[in-house]
C-alpha cells in the first residue's frame, strides 16, 4: 500500500473517530447541549435546539460512519471505498464550510474538521492512491 494510501486511511479513521465521539458525548449529554443552544438564543423557542441537535448529532453519526467503512475496506484495497471516502469528505467538507459562512464565526472543531477532510480528499485523489485503488490491491493476497 502507498503512503498515500496509507494517509488515507489514517485520516478517514481519524474523521471516523472524531465524528462519532462527537454524535456519542452530544447524545450523552443531549438535554445540556440543547439548554446551552437556546439559552444562546433566547428569543427561539426550546424546540428549535432541540431540532438543531438532532441534526447535528445525525450530521456526525451519518459522516462518522461512512468514513469509518471507507477507512477500513479502503484498507483492504477496495475501490469503492475510495470513492465514497471521497464522496464523504467532500460533502462533509461543504456542509462545514457552508455553516462556518452561515454562523459568521469559525470554531476549532470547525477547523479541525475542514483540515481532515481536506487531507483526506488530497490522499484519495493522489495518484499514487489512483493507480493502487485501480490495480484491484483488494484481491492480491498478501504472501
Amino acid at each position: 500500500m502507498p503512503v498515500s494510501a496509507r494517509v488515507a486511511v489514517g485520516v478517514l479513521a481519524g474523521l471516523a473517530v472524531l465524528l462519532l465521539l462527537s454524535a456519542l458525548v452530544t447524545f450523552a449529554a443531549r438535554d445540556a447541549v440543547i439548554d446551552s443552544f437556546a439559552a444562546a438564543q433566547p428569543g427561539s423557542p426550546r424546540a428549535d435546539a432541540a431540532q438543531i441537535v438532532a441534526i447535528n448529532l445525525a450530521q456526525s453519526a451519518v459522516f462518522g460512519l461512512l468514513t469509518a467503512v471507507s477507512a477500513l475496506f479502503l484498507g483492504r484495497g477496495r475501490v469503492w471505498a475510495r470513492w465514497t471516502g471521497l464522496v464523504a469528505t467532500l460533502l462533509l467538507g461543504l456542509i462545514t464550510l457552508g455553516a462556518t459562512v452561515i454562523a459568521g464565526g469559525v470554531a476549532v472543531s470547525s477547523l479541525l474538521v475542514l483540515v481532515l477532510c481536506a487531507a483526506a480528499i488530497a490522499s484519495l485523489l493522489a495518484r499514487t492512491t489512483v493507480a493502487w485503488a485501480a490495480t484491484g490491491a483488494g484481491n492480491r493476497s498478501s504472501s
